[in-house]
């Protein structure tokens, strides 16, 4: 997935490091999954940028969820913190949704908008990104929803089967596979 984020895990994980240290201990284990996570968000701007091979400029990318997990309106630590304004930075027009409505931490950033409903958020993208596994975003129809021929859908919570986007001719991208 994305990440993981939120105020417990994040916090735990390093309180235990800071302890371990404290008597001495090398927690090697812990502090690799606190690297590996620090690092998710450039990897999978990484793959986003090789989904729209290379060209980011201009355009339309929208988020399916941008909080750190499904049924909270919580944001700490979501990744969706760091990779909007990264993609805001290269030049990319941002559109999200999410269940539980507009984000205080999206407001000062040009190029993005929240949309209240998924069809609005979804319609003339160039990438969908379901960015949180909530579950009105299990069943969507993407062909209907996006209205244009040369969409791509990046899954990072894989939800959908690769085999049947690629029946549906939709241009898919998951996690790991």
């Amino acid at each position: 997935g994305p990440a993981y984020g939120g105020s417990c895990f994040p916090k735990d994980t390093k309180a235990i490091v800071s302890t371990a240290e404290k008597f001495k201990i090398n927690l090697s284990l812990v502090k690799s999954v606190i690297k590996s996570n620090k690092d998710r968000s450039k990897l999978l701007l990484n793959r986003i940028n090789k989904i729209l091979n290379k060209k980011i400029k201009n355009k339309k990318i929208t988020f399916l969820g941008v909080t750190f997990k499904a049924g909270t309106d919580d944001m700490r630590e979501s990744p969706s913190l760091k990779i909007i304004p990264n993609l805001i930075r290269k030049g990319s027009l941002i559109k999200y949704y999410d269940p539980t409505g507009s984000k205080n931490e999206f407001n000062g950033l040009k190029n993005t908008t929240y949309c209240s409903d998924i069809k609005n958020a979804c319609k003339d993208a160039d990438l969908l990104i379901i960015h949180t596994e909530w579950n009105e975003f299990k069943q969507l129809n993407f062909k209907k929803l996006v209205q244009r021929k040369n969409f791509k859908v990046f899954d990072m919570r894989n939800l959908y089967s690769p085999d049947k986007m690629k029946k549906s001719s939709i241009k898919y991208f998951g996690i790991g596979r």
